[in-house]
């Protein structure tokens, strides 16, 4: 028995079967087809492995056997309908999804001994042993997905200049605990329901919540917000106070 190595190029031939084949390995073990095989020695019962070639990703995605010898038929081309080329018929055992980037990358000299230039070149039996069963181990091997963490919650949510000036305008630019104005304090914008309170409560600062009989559009609700001197603010900490009258 020998091992033939074909070979696919998508910017040739579009594999529009590709679905079907990867459903019909799931389901029943192998996936039948025919493909262009330069070579017209290849008897029924040979190995093949297929390597993708072109642009992007290369390597080896499927293996399987040969089930007839070269015959010829259409050519597979644009405007070649009449022109005959040599196919043989394969029953692929093994694939790799190479749309997820399932791949088993080869380098030809190396792992051939030669750069494949044509479907249906043959390989060495020792090259051909080594590189069939490095894809046998590659295709059982489980697909390990890449965990991608959830981003952290985050603690705060700051406020824009722009809200942040319109709650001083609202509140005439005054402490609405202790009714000083500047220059003689430093206004803050406070949170009536501290963060802190409305992350343990909630989880999120940002959804939609009803407190009170009244629906705050996140933490940086103008309901929620209040002017404040920097020494209340700080003495309040991270305590709730009433909400604003708004």
């Amino acid at each position: 028995m020998k091992t033939y190595l074909l070979t696919w190029n998508p910017e040739k031939w579009t594999f529009q079967d590709w679905p079907q084949a990867l459903d019909d390995i799931a389901k029943l073990g192998f996936y039948v087809c025919q493909w262009s095989c330069v070579s017209n020695k290849p008897i029924t019962g040979d190995a093949i492995l297929l390597k993708k070639t072109g642009k992007g990703l290369t390597g080896i995605i499927a293996s399987g056997v040969m089930l007839s010898p070269p015959y010829q038929n259409r050519h597979w081309g644009k405007d070649k309908a009449a022109v005959r080329k040599q196919y043989v018929q394969v029953k692929f055992d093994r694939l790799a999804d190479y749309t997820k980037g399932e791949i088993m990358p080869v380098n030809d000299k190396a792992d051939f001994g030669f750069v494949p230039q044509a479907s249906g070149c043959v390989l060495t039996e020792s090259r051909a042993t080594a590189v069939m069963r490095r894809f046998h181990e590659y295709v059982s091997a489980p697909v390990i997905s890449t965990v991608i963490p959830d981003p952290p919650k985050k603690k705060r949510v700051g406020l824009s200049p722009k809200t942040r000036y319109g709650i001083f305008d609202r509140d005439a630019f005054t402490c609405r605990y202790c009714g000083r104005s500047p220059p003689s304090v430093k206004l803050h914008v406070d949170h009536a329901k501290s963060q802190a309170w409305w992350r343990a409560q909630f989880g999120s600062l940002t959804t939609e919540q009803d407190i009170d009989g009244k629906t705050y559009d996140g933490v940086n609700d103008p309901k929620n917000l209040i002017t404040s001197c920097s020494d209340c603010n700080l003495g309040k900490s991270e305590r709730n106070s009433r909400p604003p009258l708004v």
